[in-house]
């Protein structure tokens, strides 16, 4: 029998972007959620390196949230600092007699570098059963023709390893994989315990077909990149992250697996680190019907904030991510008016750190064309709220100047307006979930 922890895209280094406060976890160090993250990881190696009997942690991708395809930063210094002392209390507490197993995700690579920030704090003669394979690795083995696998003869157990690669991009990548994949085939002549160990997904193309299915007859395949916990076919899972990142994975499960083979018989344990998740992560509906006055609306928002004001003020560990669905028959002066309201809302909240314990508020507008079915293109969006822009629009800025007293020509802001609105549309479907 051998026993194994599967866990992936830990995404150390992971900040919020949008509508965040800016308070520190850690006074000039983190901010609030990125350390919940640090923390946690650290608990969970603790945790695992205590699995009596334990033979391997496998980590199937996406270690750091950065660097990314879009995203040139490198981790923060914390992330790769927290890393060490993950892998530091790992060996020391398993006394470097468990391995650690580690492919590259999409996430924490530079692109086209074989350096990467994986290493960056790591002297790998410190840590002797560490196996870490990159992207590098892979190209290497497609180009000379050779299996990509690590094999444990005393334990009879065979790894097949698949960092991330977009093989789709090119033909020319594609047909190479297809062919080098085939040298993954385990071989049937032999008992070892053949497990793959994969970072992709079918929904995006990034996990060829034939990882996916049961084609090559591994006793187990280890998947990173989807961020919830899930099993997707008899012996094929996902331990998902740690936390959810964002509102997507906020109804999802995260954690990791503790895996149990015993004579090709899988025996599996869920263990769910969202449920230790301390603070409010909630989507809240709001109803934004055409009868509603600013003052309405308003009035409907903060009453679902009043469960976050606190005696205590912020508390970085607890402080609430938010955000607010707004859904109607939303006309363009109604959609401005939500926007301001809603600045006007998180500015208050955030400002005032004595008495909410917010982290994070966003929000999102959905027209009725948003139901529509097959189409939410921008095309079909103007064709709901921008029937009569110009007029619209002029309504809503006169509404403000007479609200603050203001002198300005209304036509020019209307025609101001009316180009940043026609700027914006061209981005909206780029816009991603954070």
């Amino acid at each position: 029998m051998i026993k194994i922890v599967h866990i992936s895209d830990s995404h150390l280094g992971y900040r919020t972007r949008r509508g965040t406060t800016n308070k520190w976890a850690v006074q000039n160090y983190s901010k609030p959620y990125e350390q919940e993250i640090y923390d946690l990881f650290l608990k969970v190696m603790e945790d695992i390196s205590k699995i009596k009997d334990l033979d391997f942690l496998i980590h199937c991708g996406d270690m750091f949230h950065n660097p990314s395809l879009h995203s040139s930063y490198p981790p923060p210094e914390p992330a790769r600092r927290f890393l060490k002392e993950g892998l530091d209390i790992f060996f020391k507490n398993t006394k470097n007699q468990t391995h650690f197993i580690y492919i590259e995700g999409n996430h924490g690579v530079f692109r086209g570098y074989e350096y990467t920030p994986f290493e960056s704090h790591i002297q790998k003669d410190e840590y002797p059963n560490l196996h870490y394979f990159k992207g590098r690795d892979l190209t290497n083995a497609i180009n000379n023709n050779q299996p990509l696998n690590l094999e444990f003869p005393s334990k009879k157990v065979r790894f097949y390893l698949f960092p991330f690669f977009e093989f789709k991009n090119f033909e020319i990548y594609e047909a190479a994989y297809d062919k080098w994949v085939e040298l993954q085939r385990p071989n049937k002549n032999d008992d070892f315990i053949n497990i793959a160990v994969a970072h992709g997904s079918i929904a995006d193309g990034t996990l060829h077909r034939k990882v996916n299915s049961d084609d090559f007859g591994y006793d187990y395949v280890a998947l990173g990149h989807e961020h919830g916990l899930k099993k997707v076919s008899k012996n094929h899972y996902y331990s998902g992250s740690l936390l959810p990142m964002n509102f997507k994975e906020a109804y999802e499960k995260q954690g990791y697996l503790k895996v149990e083979i015993d004579n090709k018989i899988l025996n599996i344990e869920e263990i769910y680190t969202n449920e230790l998740l301390k603070r409010t992560f909630e989507i809240i509906p709001i109803d934004a019907s055409p009868q509603h006055t600013s003052a309405d609306l308003e009035a409907l928002i903060r009453n679902e904030l009043k469960p976050f004001i606190s005696d205590e003020g912020f508390d970085p560990k607890t402080a609430a991510r938010l955000k607010f669905n707004f859904k109607g028959e939303i006309t363009f002066k109604k959609n401005w008016q939500i926007n301001d309201l809603m600045a006007k809302i998180r500015s208050d909240s955030f400002s005032q750190s004595d008495k909410f314990n917010i982290l994070q508020i966003i929000w999102k507008i959905f027209d009725r064309s948003e139901d529509a079915e097959n189409d939410i293109s921008t095309g079909l969006i103007q064709d709901y709220i921008l029937e009569h822009p110009d007029e619209e629009f002029k309504s809503f800025v006169k509404e403000k100047l007479t609200e603050e007293k203001s002198q300005f020509d209304v036509d020019k802001l209307t025609q101001f307006g009316m180009n940043a609105l026609k700027n914006a549309l061209k981005f909206m479907e780029r816009e991603k979930e954070v």
